[in-house]
């Protein structure tokens, strides 16, 4: 995917840049059992920017044993992503949202390598391939936040592309027959990746809020994976907690 030029900032040199989302994207997983990884011309036609600039940003990821690089030879990923365990990670706790009205706009679906947290979700092996489906979502007239849906290839591509535009996912499995139970949240903040950074009108140097997301039936069965990109002049609504019942709501 090209990457328009107007997402990197002008305060951070070019090649740091371009490094920070390389490397982000090994550590996401995506490029595992992949033999595409960009050389120094493909990244520089990616970002558009000079061979110069690629190289030094591949060279700092030969130097920190991310990829390995010979003459002759395809650049490879050594490195592969670390795996979260959930002591190591402090958990969110769930809340009860109302609905908020989004308007959907379908940037891509496809079948393909799904990043590691997804493919790990389901139970599969890094580098497995899922139905993705990536939209943009406007809330009130704004650019909001940027989806990205992981789910079981047979079940994705029975969703129907006019609904993909203009409903919300939950309400699109429900009328296919998915059965939705439970839904699990994690919260946190990453640099915005290119796609991301250019449908919500950042450079690769703002931080979003990410919110992920995994869905369960009754029989809890994963259902979908779900990661957001929140535009971060877009908080989140303000939470309640009972202390009667231990839950939380949202305004």
């Amino acid at each position: 995917m090209n990457v328009a030029h107007e997402v990197l900032g002008a305060d951070v040199p070019l090649y740091h840049q371009i490094y920070l989302h390389v490397r982000a994207e090994i550590e996401d997983g995506i490029w595992i059992g992949r033999d595409d990884f960009p050389g120094e011309n493909e990244l520089a036609r990616r970002f558009n920017v000079s061979v110069i600039t690629s190289r030094k940003a591949l060279n700092r990821l030969t130097e920190e044993g991310w990829i390995e690089r010979g003459r002759g030879r395809k650049t490879r990923v050594i490195r592969l992503p670390r795996v979260y365990r959930r002591a190591e990670m402090p958990e969110i706790i769930q809340t009860v949202a109302k609905p908020r009205t989004f308007s959907y706009r379908l940037l891509e679906r496809k079948v393909d390598v799904a990043p590691m947290e997804a493919c790990l979700a389901f139970g599969l092996d890094a580098g497995s391939k899922l139905w993705l489906c990536s939209r943009l979502r406007s809330f009130e007239g704004k650019v909001h936040s940027v989806t990205l849906n992981a789910q079981p290839v047979e079940q994705g591509k029975r969703l129907a592309l006019a609904k993909l535009n203009r409903l919300p996912m939950t309400q699109i499995l429900r009328e296919s027959g998915v059965e939705l139970s439970t839904l699990r949240r994690t919260i946190g903040a990453v640099l915005a990746p290119p796609h991301v950074a250019r449908h919500l009108g950042l450079t690769l140097n703002d931080p979003t809020l990410v919110y992920t997301f995994i869905c369960h039936n009754s029989d809890n069965q994963i259902v979908q994976w779900v990661r957001i990109w929140v535009h971060p002049e877009h908080p989140g609504p303000e939470e309640i907690l009972s202390y009667d019942t231990g839950t939380w709501s949202t305004m």
